[in-house]
């Protein structure tokens, strides 16, 4: 699970160092790493990987923007920051959880095949 909270992470760090705003770095390593946690989770966990991963593309990106720009989210800036990360973050939500439905997807068909053959 290390991995699939860490490359969003650093993604998000290395998009917020290379310039402003959540860009492709942070985009690959937050659908690799719900892919990952989808990969390595049990049948069990997969509700988990789906419904996590869009808190933990958003969390990404608040800890990152609060790191690098902390002065600008005070009082109300907080909560268009927050509106913003939302707006800005749901392609990748989309994108994280639609991975990890591949993910899984191919794990039950190749269970699937396995069981049959």
């Amino acid at each position: 699970m290390a991995v699939a909270l860490g490359l969003p992470l650093a993604g998000a760090a290395v998009d917020e160092l290379s310039g402003p705003g959540m860009g492709l770095v942070f985009a690959v390593s937050a659908v690799l790493g719900t892919a990952a946690a989808a990969a390595l989770s049990s049948r069990n966990g997969w509700w988990w990987v789906l419904a996590g991963s869009p808190l933990v593309v958003l969390g990404a990106t608040a800890a990152a923007e609060l790191a690098a720009h902390r002065e600008s989210y005070q009082g109300k800036g907080l909560a268009t920051g927050a509106a913003k990360w939302v707006v800005h973050g749901f392609p990748v939500m989309a994108e994280a959880a639609a991975a990890a439905l591949l993910v899984i997807v191919v794990r039950l068909v190749r269970d699937r095949r396995r069981h049959r053959g």
